[in-house]
């Protein structure tokens, strides 16, 4: 049998392909949404100092990362690389002395 686009669309249209799998996705959508609404009501509410703490911890997780990272690398280019002393590493000296070398007029 052979049928026409128009054929086609219209038993789209009255429910046939596709329609009972898009009923079905919607109504999960629902669902979900639903189960979710219901489980944050249930969730613990944290005190007022908690939610603080734990959102300055999360904001400032990434710079004080990146700290420890510039710290540890002065230190492994200095002292690994450089073979230079340990003490000297966190010497303001140091660090004043190579921005000179670094930045002097010639």
């Amino acid at each position: 049998m052979v049928m026409s686009m128009a054929d086609e669309r219209m038993d789209r249209e009255e429910g046939g392909f596709g329609s009972t799998a898009e009923e079905g996705r919607s109504g999960r959508k629902k669902r979900n949404s639903r189960a979710k609404a219901d489980g944050d009501s249930k969730k613990k509410q944290r005190p007022k100092g908690v939610s603080t703490l734990l959102w300055i911890l999360r904001k400032s997780i990434v710079p004080l990362i990146m700290v420890i990272m510039l710290v540890a690398g002065l230190y492994i280019g200095y002292v690994v690389l450089g073979k230079q002393a340990e003490g000297d590493v966190f010497s303001w000296a140091t660090w004043r002395h190579l921005y000179d070398l670094v930045f002097a007029e010639s």
